[in-house]
């Protein structure tokens, strides 16, 4: 073990007619190995060993790998050689010991079938396999995103700057640039590979990360959406709209089951007994265009609570129903697909829903709004009122039946169908639009009602499914918002009268 400089070399034929070179240190080792080499020559015929002085001088550092095996590597200068010997020596010591030609031996792609083999079989955390369709999403990535550029790259030859550079200029695949969403979810994957690469004794650090284990490459991904919280009676008027589904959207936005988990769900499902509830523990996922029935999507079962108002509802749906058939099935009996039901039935139904009270008011002629969204105010109600006068409809509050239809009557014919659609709700004082709620925000909704009603934050936690109470108030936040002032006006009431 340790360093040498390498001034000399002897290039001499071998038996087998291959030419070859050996380096010594000193001149005398070269020359005492080409004497003998020099005779064998004579005797096999071979072209004689010459002798020549490297330039520049080479070092090399010798050390014994874990297995006690010689290595060699050799550098330009000194100053290289010891520091890599040391590095090695104290490696080898400590266990983290990784042969640098490991990295240089495996590529990419192969680092690729072994990391998703890893997901496929027991995860990335080890504890249990991904789902389909999270395997799905890690392959579309590799094969998109991270193949075109790095599928034959040596490990050995992955620097952090090359990293940056891809996630900077990484083409998408309508051949510019990609979104920032897409960069920084395929740089994060790449990144998480190479902490496979690590895992697996092939490279020592990830060279993705700098010396603080930072991405500052990874490029910053819009603001997502802001969930929609729907008030019950909100939820209720985006029921009344989406028709023959009424009941799987108000049961979807009373007990926060998502899409795959709902659609799941048998009438063995139900226990609508003294203390009802839904035991949740499958789900649906598409999968390159295939339903799969597999795991929810922590892996675990829960029971959620039924309100009594679903109750009445789900039990005249239930009725001679065999205990194995689809609690909400397609108008065919079969497991329904999420974008066959958002173009056909809800994307209509939340759009209409979102925007009943600014219809009213435009065909009133009047604006009456809060925070950019239309409400029915005291405006809106002198104007409503007005209206039922003029038509000879009962004068209330409130605009039913009678009063959409008497508005369908008195707008052009492109919005007639979308007042007489809106027959089937009545708006009342204090009612206001919202922003379209999408399907997930379901969810969202049942979770902040669950909240108005109780602060128990783990038996919300148990009901969404969540892995722990932390996840819940980092998700839902905002919700306590109104807490968070509270907070400070309720130290006034701990003074002493």
């Amino acid at each position: 073990m340790g360093i040498r400089k390498l001034d000399w070399a002897v290039s001499y034929t071998a038996a087998s007619g291959k030419r070859l070179r050996n380096e010594y240190d000193t001149e005398a080792r070269a020359r005492e190995f080409a004497t003998r080499q020099a005779k064998l020559a004579t005797e096999l015929g071979l072209e004689s060993p010459l002798i020549a002085k490297l330039k520049p001088r080479r070092w090399e550092a010798g050390y014994q790998d874990h297995q006690g095996r010689w290595k060699t590597k050799r550098f330009a200068t000194k100053d290289e050689a010891t520091e890599f010997l040391g590095n090695q020596v104290k490696a080898v010591k400590t266990g983290t010991y990784i042969d640098p030609k490991s990295a240089a031996g495996m590529t990419v792609e192969e680092l690729y079938v072994a990391w998703i083999d890893r997901i496929q079989t027991v995860g990335a955390s080890g504890r249990r396999p991904a789902t389909p369709k999270t395997v799905q999403g890690y392959e579309w990535l590799y094969l998109r995103m991270i193949k075109p550029y790095w599928q034959d790259y040596p490990l050995s030859n992955v620097s952090y700057e090359g990293v940056a550079e891809w996630a900077r200029s990484m083409v998408g695949v309508n051949g510019t640039l990609a979104s920032a969403d897409t960069r920084a979810r395929a740089s994060k994957q790449f990144s998480r590979m190479l902490d496979h690469a690590v895992a697996i004794k092939v490279l020592r650090v990830n060279p993705a990360k700098d010396s603080v284990g930072g991405r500052d490459y990874v490029p910053y991904a819009a603001d997502h959406r802001e969930s929609v919280y729907l008030t019950r009676p909100q939820l209720e008027r985006l029921a009344a709209f989406a028709g023959a589904h009424e009941l799987l959207v108000r049961f979807t936005g009373l007990t926060g089951l998502r899409w795959g988990e709902v659609t799941a769900l048998t009438v063995r499902d139900l226990d609508l007994g003294s203390r009802p509830y839904v035991s949740v523990n499958k789900a649906y996922s598409e999968v390159k265009g295939k339903l799969i029935l597999g795991h929810t999507k922590g892996h675990a079962s829960r029971d959620v609570p039924l309100p009594a108002s679903l109750v009445v509802d789900l039990s005249r749906l239930v009725t001679m129903k065999s205990p194995n058939a689809l609690l909400f099935p397609s108008a065919e009996g079969h497991a329904m697909r999420n974008s066959n039901f958002n173009r056909r039935y809800y994307q209509p139904a939340r759009l209409l829903a979102a925007g009943c009270v600014a219809r009213v008011q435009i065909a009133l002629g009047i604006s009456e709004t809060r925070r950019g969204l239309a409400v029915f105010g005291d405006s809106m109600l002198a104007a409503v009122n007005g209206f039922q006068q003029s038509f000879g409809l009962e004068v209330r509050p409130a605009v039913g039946k009678e009063m959409w239809l008497a508005l369908a009557e008195s707008v052009p014919d492109s919005r007639r169908k979308g007042m007489s659609d809106s027959a089937r709700i009545c708006l009342v004082v204090g009612d206001s639009d919202f922003r379209p709620p999408v399907f997930h925000d379901l969810r969202h909704t049942a979770v902040s009602l669950y909240l108005s009603v109780t602060k128990n934050v783990k038996h919300v936690q148990r009901i969404a499914g969540h892995k722990d109470a932390t996840t819940t108030l980092n998700t839902y936040a905002e919700l306590f918002e109104d807490d968070f002032f509270n907070s400070a006006a309720g130290l006034d009431k701990l003074i002493a009268n």
